[in-house]
């Protein structure tokens, strides 16, 4: 471990209390306390070595959870939007994660100094006019570190109704579609954005939120967290989950 992920930690256990009591206030996440769980198939896209194996990894089915960070109740008022992708070695979708997922999560912002900006650049009142990013880097087997992110489809007919109403179309018209890619930080790769695998969105699927935690650090397809950032949510993510079982 590095001297900023030993940083990171200890900043992350002094802030965990805080998100623990909201939790425990909210009877809910203290962020994302409000979203909508999808099923989605996994199909990744033809591309070149050293991508091609880290691509046909992702394959299979996934569990993407769409939520709003602050705001509850379906106000669509200015936020961060939150996409979490948890990718399943089992074609049975459950809240309990098995051995061998991965867990991935990402946001409406770039970077966490972007974050005041990103409250009034994030589309609100529609989960896929959004692209919603890793923050921080991770090692990622086979390619080393790197940036990731998901996109979605642009140009597409304006939709109209709620933020969830707009999903539900989406998906009943086969629309409903998050492009999982990968920017390279290592020398010797291309410093591009490269897309490894599309995630179409199936069905919603209705899950107890008590048991659902996703987990940054739930690594099993060899997709591990690093950095400052991703280190001070080990102890943020174990309060908060657990002031939401203290009531």
């Amino acid at each position: 471990m590095g001297l900023l992920e030993t940083v990171g930690r200890a900043v992350g256990t002094l802030g965990g209390p805080p998100f623990r009591a909201i939790s425990e206030r909210r009877h809910a996440r203290s962020l994302h306390a409000e979203g909508i769980c999808l099923l989605a198939e996994v199909v990744p896209i033809q591309t070149d070595p050293p991508f091609t194996a880290v691509a046909e990894r992702l394959a299979g089915p996934a569990l993407v959870r769409l939520s709003t960070a602050t705001w509850r109740g379906g106000r669509e008022w200015p936020d961060i939007l939150g996409a979490s992708v948890r990718f399943r070695r089992d074609s049975r979708i459950t809240a309990e994660a098995a051995p061998g997922d991965q867990d991935v999560l990402f946001a409406t912002l770039r970077h966490v100094w972007t974050l005041a900006p990103a409250f009034l650049s994030t589309h609100v009142h529609d989960w896929l006019q959004n692209d919603y990013y890793g923050l921080a880097p991770f090692t990622v087997q086979g390619i080393g570190r790197a940036k990731l992110r998901l996109t979605t489809l642009r140009g597409m007919p304006q939709r109209h109704g709620s933020r969830v109403q707009r999903l539900r179309d989406a998906i009943f018209e086969g629309r409903a579609l998050l492009t999982f890619e990968i920017l390279p930080r290592e020398h010797g790769l291309p410093h591009t954005w490269t897309p490894l695998a599309d995630l179409f969105l199936r069905d919603e699927v209705r899950l107890d939120p008590e048991r659902l935690r996703f987990n940054p650090f739930r690594d099993g397809l060899g997709i591990i967290p690093r950095g400052f950032l991703h280190a001070t949510r080990l102890s943020v993510y174990k309060q908060s989950q657990e002031g939401r079982t203290e009531h």
